[in-house]
């Protein structure tokens, strides 16, 4: 009995897995997404936006004060502003996305060359 109940189980083990494979094999449904919103971020062709309002939490203390600083100074808005202004393409995804352009504080340039866009 005791060899029966390890072929069963044996037999059952291998049915599950093949199972698990079919499964797979048939979803249509896209893996990756390109428009994601997570919160108050919002990814779209490489172009990010992050409200200032969700870095206030305890992961983003850091980060949210230098933001919350160049939003105060006068030469890092002009300059993000400057930025809008020269390059087109990025103030039309952000203007697609809603964004208000005069609401913008600051970019960065992430590694892969998309925009982190930071707004109030």
């Amino acid at each position: 009995m005791n060899s029966a109940f390890k072929i069963a189980l044996a037999g059952a083990m291998s049915v599950a897995s093949l199972s698990g494979v079919a499964m797979a094999q048939t979803t249509t449904a896209p893996m990756v997404d390109t428009t994601t919103t997570t919160n108050s971020t919002t990814m779209n062709d490489k172009v990010s936006v992050v409200m200032m309002s969700a870095l206030e939490g305890e992961n983003g203390n850091a980060k949210f004060a230098e933001i919350e600083a160049l939003s105060k100074s006068e030469t890092a808005v002009a300059e993000a502003q400057s930025a809008l202004q020269s390059d087109a393409t990025l103030s039309a995804a952000l203007t697609a996305q809603n964004v208000q352009l005069e609401n913008v504080v600051h970019i960065e340039t992430a590694a892969d060359g998309g925009k982190v866009v930071y707004v109030k």
